[in-house]
């Protein structure tokens, strides 16, 4: 079980757990799409929103604002950019300290793997119809895309 499915083991209404159609979805979805994935240019779309970071992610929330999934993802797509970009800074400040500039290289490739390992696992799971939500990031976006 992920991160984007905690809390999803049952409801108190009736104790009906979610269906494995329903995993991955926020609430307010589930049950009313029956399972179905999103249509092929929502998905399309969403996958495009991680390709230039946050840059694709605005164009297709400008573009695209009426598909919630679209914007779920294209949200998504703008924090994780914004948050990639703070935690790079804090990275690029280490390089002003003599005894760190070492370890800024080894952490500025890791960190760098790291962020195109995400991407391209952001934009799979948004290919394949997944409401899939980054920790704490995730919850957020979703409030937001109500």
């Amino acid at each position: 079980m992920g991160a984007h499915d905690a809390g999803d083991r049952g409801n108190a209404a009736g104790g009906r757990g979610i269906s494995e159609g329903d995993r991955g979805m926020p609430a307010g979805e589930r049950g009313r799409a029956m399972g179905e994935p999103p249509a092929h240019d929502s998905r399309l779309h969403a996958a495009l929103s991680y390709a230039l970071a946050g840059f694709s992610g605005i164009v297709l929330l400008l573009l695209r604002q009426e598909d919630r999934y679209v914007r779920f993802h294209a949200l998504q797509s703008i924090a994780i950019s914004i948050v990639a970009l703070i935690l790079g800074g804090v990275l690029w400040l280490f390089s002003f300290f003599p005894l760190m500039g070492f370890l800024y290289g080894m952490l500025l490739r890791v960190y760098q793997i790291f962020l195109f390992l995400l991407w391209i696992f952001l934009m799979w799971q948004a290919w394949r119809g997944r409401w899939y939500r980054l920790p704490r990031i995730g919850s957020w976006v979703e409030r937001q895309s109500l």
